[in-house]
Parts: C-alpha cells; structure tokens; sequence
C-alpha cells in the first residue's frame, strides 16, 4: 500500500509477523552533481546532419554515440530503506484485512489471535513531515515488538539513540567500476538520515544491539522522520541530521490524535475536490485483487471510478510543493538499480504523470514539475550552446536529480525536444487558471527559451531531400520507435519526425498567443510566425495512417504494434487534431492507432485511453480501461508495464477524465485540414464537451469538480446514458461554449457565478 506526502514515500506490506514498511526520500539519488558535459560533442553535428539527409543512417548512428554525454548514463533514484516490525507469535491470525483508505490516505492492517484485536495505521503527513504508525491491541499489555532499521545501501547501519529511538544515518557509497550504468560514479554520494521514536501506553521500551524492543504495551506510536543534504542539484551541502532533528522534534511534540487531525485536515480538502461515481455494482464487494482478475468494463465500473480516484491519490502522495516531481515510479523504488533508473523520462513518461493534474482538479501537484523546469532551463543553456551552438535551453529524453540534460545512453537519446514537450505544461496550467501573472513570470519566459533553441536549432533541408528548403529538426527521432526504409536499412535517427513538427507547432503558437496577450515580443512573435509557415506539414500515407516519419515508412517498420504513439501527439495530449475541426487528420489518427493494437505497456494503454476519447469512441476507450486493469495493473493497483511504473496509473486517470469532459480553450492550436500545417485556431470562447466519450458501460453516474481550460470547475449527473444536469462554476470570469452532443448553449459567467443546464437531452 503506497502512502507519501510527496518528499517522503512508505509501501506497506502488511505481514502479521514481519512487517516490512519499505522507505523512500524524493531526492536520495545516487550520484552527485555533474553536468554530464562532453566537450568533443559539438563539433560532430554538421557529419552527423549530413549522414542524415543522405540516408546513411547507420554511420549516422554510430556518429551520433560520440555526441553522448559523459558519463553515458544518468543516475538512478535510490531506496531510503526498510522500517521492520517483528511481533513474535503473530504469524497464525484470524479475519486478516489490509486496507488503503483513499478518502483518508491512511493504510490499515487488522487481524485478531486468540480473541485478540490488533490494529495498525500508518499515514505519511505532509503538514508534520513525518510518517505515523499507531499500533493498538484490544487486550491491555497485548502488545510486544521490536523495531528495527534497514538500508541496502552499505556500510550503514541503525544504532539506538537513548531509549527510545534507532538512527540510521550514512552516505550513498562510491560504486566505480560496477557496470557502465555506474560510470562516473567514483565519490561518495548524498548524505542521509533516517530517525524513528517509539512511544507506548502502558509496557516498555529498551535498546539492545541495533533494534528497539518494546514489551506489554497497550499501544505504540512510531514517529520517523527522514532527510538527505541534497539543497539543489549544485549543492548538496545541508546537514541532514539538523534536518531531521527539526521534523522530529517538532512531530513528537503532538499526540497521535493531533498527527491524524493534522494530516486529515491537510490532505482532505484536496482530495475531496473531485467525486466519481459510475454506478454500484455486486463486484464492489470483493477484495480489490479479486476485482482486477475478473475485471471486465461492464460488469465493474466501480472499479474504474477507484482507478481514477486511485490516481489523483498517488498524484497527490507523490508531487506536493517543493519536493521533486513524481518519477517512473512515483516516489516508491526498493531497488539500487530501478528499471530505467526510475528517472524522469522526458519523451513521454515524466510529461504523461502530470496529464490530470488540471483536469482532476489538483493544480498544486503540477508545481514540482514546474520547479524541475526552473532548473532545467539553467542547466539547458549549457548544453544547448556547447551541443548545437544554440541559444535557449535544451533537454534531452531523461533528466535526474542532478538535472542532466545531455544525450544518454545510446543514439536513440540524441532527441533534443524534451524541454518543448515540458514547457507545455507551464501553458496548460495558464490554460486552466487563466492566471496573467503566471503567464508573465514564469510560463512564457521558459516557453520563449524553449522557442529561441528551436529556431537555432532548425536547418533548411537540402535539395533532394522530402521538403527542400523547408525548416526541420536535425537529428530527429520518433521516440523510442523505429523505421525501414525502401532498401531494408533498419534506423532511428531521421529529420523532421512527426512529433517534432507537432511539437514545435503548438509551441511557436502558444508563444505567440503569450506575447500578444501580455503586450510584448511583436518581433519575436513575427519570426515565430515565419518560421512556422516554414515547417513541413503533417502527412497522410498510402494506407490512410498520420505518417510517423518525414517518409511513408509505418508499414515496414520492424515493430507496427510499437508501444509509443509519438506521431499522435497532436491529438492527445495536444489538441490541434479533434474529430470536428480537422476530420480528415482525425481519420488518419485512428487508422494509425488501429494499427498499433489494443496491446503494449501499461502507459501505452493509458495513452490509448485518452486517444480513443479524443476520438469520440467511449465503448473503445472503455475497453482499453478494462484491457489496462485486468492485464497491467498489479494486486495493488499499481501500473504493472511491465515492471511497475507509475505512468499508467497517471494516464488513465487522465484518460477516464477525458472520457467525462473535454475542453479547448478558444483559439487554441489547430492543424489546417488541407494541408496539414499546424496553425493558430479562431478566437471566440472556451468550449466544454459534457459526456464526449461516455460508454454503455457507465449508463448512470456522476462526477463533481473536474476542471476545464478556461477557468470552470463542472459537475455533471446522467441517468441511462443521457445528460441530467451539468453545473458550471467560474474561476475566472470568461464565458464559455457549453456541448452535449448536438446540443449547444452559450454562458457569460461572472467570477464565482454558477449556471445549471438541465437535461434531460
């Protein structure tokens, strides 16, 4: 059961006997800081450009290893430890349940022995900086235990402090010379600290050797507070023993009663915001494992609406204000070397995490992103010069703790948008909240950065290439798929993928809708401009798909049923290609999306989701809920990829979403039908679809406070597949073009002000 206040993260396992409450710090990473630069790299751009327009993919490829950072790799998210809980005599239990309350994000384990009540609760508090565990028993002096402290990581271990606490404190260990994931890692990592208090009603506490043992206790309360000396990813100086003394000192002097209220009455008021109910059913009554087996979108949809909730919970455990952002497992990682690192992916991965955090109502967690983005921006510069004599700032397809925007770890990273695809988060956010100030200070400084690198970066594309003489990225590279041209050569490396057109359209445009509504950059915005109309347009191949490549080459590609979508970007989560404005284009993504199938990883499922229903298509969209819940999701509820990463939970959530509202903001970006070239969309006002994407498999339901751009919070109701009533509060103050089918009704909306429209229809 995963439970964090989005700096410290806890998964309890729940065992009777041992219990194991494995621990995570958001920025205990391994490494320390480095800029991965290589300064041989630059010089190797105008062989590497020019393989490319020749078509001489492989040395291309093997020019493009030299332009690798150095080290080659990044490095990876790290585990805090393990917190063990040993009640002899516990191993025989009767009427065992373990529970996560998501109303409450409090985990619960409840089992009796001989008549014998117990009870566990553990909670991480955001407010008090500290996770809680309460122990009861219902038999006074029914309780004895020991606690014990645990790292993976060695030559650390716990110590007792007095009488009544274990420390575990150390450094992550220099690793040279493991493997070439470890290269460059050759000092002495982030400090670390990790303090846990025990206190008992009743019985008694005692230090022996390396774990604290408590006796005859009528109840226990652990208090553990945890800190690394990570200040910023060029400082890593803080104490973290000063840290933890403050958090501990501060948690200890309230009662357990006042830790819970302290933490309920923080965590709830967001939660609480958004409401889901798609229907009861007789499944509800099972165990949530049971229910993923025989998972089926018909017969459960009160599974769906939990997955839903259950991502705006991790969301919310996983992103708060000032902690880093959620990574590919959120916060929770036990291993030294995670899949992929547990990094942020930037090619999709990192950016599909915050998908909801507008639309389910939780704009706050979006900040750790934000902040990411703050540093990136200055760490960016460096790279963008040194790599492509550019100006701005670039990002590659990963970044970590130290903020490491170079290419890794092979050709395929050679992917220099990563830092476009992020700034259109900073966008969405202004999107939602209308929000100038916002806009003025830090959304459109970055975005116009991002903006400045492109148009750097972009080379005229020589005679004999597909567009002569048009602007396009060079290298480029559809992420993380591949392609084989018309000779049986097999590559990567291209020029002017499909994504980065899309991209680089909806950002030129969102920076110019920016300058215009914030007074300034008119030249900017007219070189913008200049530079869009040069772009290639976005094509359609001999088989009616959305070309992933600047050549008609999805139908020999090795891998058809590939898990990325990248070339549907512009769909979802980009809107410049909906179903009414741009129908040819919308056709072309739904061939190209019934030829990847209804397979792939957990995340990919998730994209699917939101696709479909951007499409218009709930029943699809339906299915791939239940295709993402029966065969990617764990006992747990977490994304099973496989392995766990928690992007599919992230974009589901997103997606189920999508299924109940949509929303476009008025002159958002959009894809001329004719030609194919991305372009800014007319004026007028927001439009918000109610129900776009509802499938049969949800014939009654409700959902209050999701968002829509524009500045709207709504609530809608609908009884046997139609609308009852939808409720439209304004943030903001704008008007707004509300939709239901063919249904459509225009509202001008003071600031606070509530319009109901009612079905049914």
């Amino acid at each position: 059961m995963p439970l964090g206040n989005g700096r410290l993260g806890a998964m309890v396992f729940g065992s009777t006997a041992v219990e194991r409450v494995q621990l995570n710090e958001c920025t205990l990473w391994g490494g320390s800081p480095d800029d991965y630069f290589n300064p041989e790299a630059g010089k190797h751009l105008p062989e590497l450009r020019s393989l490319i327009f020749e078509g001489k993919i492989h040395e291309a490829q093997r020019i493009a290893d030299k332009m690798l950072g150095n080290p080659i790799c990044q490095k990876p998210y790290q585990p805090l430890g393990d917190l063990r809980l040993r009640f002899p005599g516990h191993q025989q239990v009767e009427g065992y349940v373990r529970a996560l309350d998501l109303d409450q994000a409090i985990s619960t384990t409840t089992y009796q022995i001989d008549g014998v009540d117990f009870k566990r609760e553990v909670f991480v508090s955001a407010p008090d900086q500290a996770m809680v565990i309460h122990i009861s028993a219902s038999k006074p002096g029914g309780i004895t235990m020991e606690v014990g402290l645990d790292t993976p990581h060695p030559g650390v271990r716990a110590t007792v402090v007095g009488r009544d606490t274990l420390r575990m404190a150390g450094r992550i260990p220099p690793r040279a010379g493991e493997e070439n994931w470890s290269s460059g890692w050759d000092k002495p990592g982030l400090a670390f600290e990790a303090r846990v208090r025990v206190t008992c009603a009743g019985g008694t506490i005692e230090g022996a050797a390396d774990e604290l043992k408590v006796r005859a206790a009528d109840s226990v309360t652990l208090v553990l507070c945890a800190a690394t000396g990570f200040k910023n990813y060029q400082n890593v100086s803080a104490k973290p023993g000063e840290r933890v003394d403050q958090a501990m000192s501060a948690a200890c002097a309230r009662t357990f009663a006042q830790l819970r209220q302290n933490h309920l009455a923080d965590y709830q008021p967001l939660f609480r915001r958004v409401a889901l109910d798609l229907g009861t059913c007789p499944a509800a009554i099972h165990p949530t494992d049971r229910r993923i087996a025989e998972f089926t979108d018909e017969g459960d949809p009160a599974l769906a609406a939990l997955y839903y909730q259950f991502g705006r919970y991790l969301l919310m455990a996983s992103s708060r204000p000032g902690g880093q952002p959620a990574n590919l497992q959120g916060l929770w990682n036990q291993d030294l070397w995670p899949s992929w690192s547990s990094k942020w992916t930037t090619n999709i991965n990192a950016e599909m995490n915050y998908w909801a955090a507008e639309t389910a109502n939780l704009p706050e967690c979006h900040e750790p992103l934000f902040d990411l983005i703050d540093d990136l921006r200055v760490a960016g510069r460096k790279t963008a010069r040194e790599w492509y004599g550019c100006r701005g700032f670039v990002v590659h397809h990963n970044t970590d703790l130290w903020r490491g925007t170079a290419p890794v770890d092979g050709s395929w990273g050679l992917w220099p948008l990563g830092g476009v695809w992020l700034v259109q988060h900073l966008w969405e956010h202004y999107a939602f909240s209308g929000d100038r100030e916002f806009l003025r200070q830090r959304a459109y400084p970055a975005m116009k950065e991002s903006a400045r690198f492109v148009l750097d970066f972009l080379t005229e594309a020589p005679p004999g290439s597909a567009f002569p003489g048009a602007l396009v990225t060079c290298p480029s590279y559809s992420p993380e798929n591949s392609y084989q041209l018309p000779n049986g050569v097999e590559g990567s490396l291209t020029y002017a993928a499909t994504m980065d057109l899309q991209l680089i359209g909806e950002l030129f445009d969102r920076c110019i809708k920016a300058a215009t509504i914030l007074g300034v950059d008119a030249d900017f915005a007219q070189e913008l401009e200049a530079a869009r109309r040069r772009l290639p347009p976005l094509q359609i191949g001999r088989q009616g798909q959305l070309q992933e490549w600047i050549g008609d080459w999805d139908m020999t590609a090795p891998d058809r049923e590939h898990r990325h979508l990248s070339h549907l970007y512009a769909m979802m989560p980009g809107q410049a290609i909906t179903p009414r404005e741009t129908p040819r284009y919308a056709a072309a993504v739904r061939k190209s999306l019934e030829r990847r199938g209804d397979g792939g990883m957990g995340w990919s499922k998730a994209w699917k989701i939101g696709l479909w229903a951007r499409l218009g298509e709930g029943d699809r969209a339906s299915s791939m809920v239940e295709g993402l819940i029966r065969g990617s999701t764990l006992p747990s509820m977490l994304d099973n990829g496989p392995p766990f990463q928690i992007d599919g939970n992230f974009g589901a959530c997103a997606g189920i979403g999508e299924m109940l509202l949509q929303s476009r903001a008025a002159g958002e970006t959009t894809l001329d039908d004719a030609s194919g070239r991305i372009r800014g969309g007319p004026g007028g006002v927001t439009t918000i679809d109610l129900l776009p994407a509802l499938p049969r498999a949800w014939p009654t339901g409700s959902f209050r406070g999701l968002r829509a751009r524009g500045g709207f919070v709504v609530d809608a109701s609908w009884q046997d597949g139609k609308l009852v009533e939808a409720v439209i509060r304004s943030l903001a103050g704008n008007s707004c073009r509300l939709r239901y089918g063919s249904q459509t009704h225009e509202v001008a909306l003071a600031k606070g002000e509530i319009f109901r429209w009612k079905g049914p229809y």
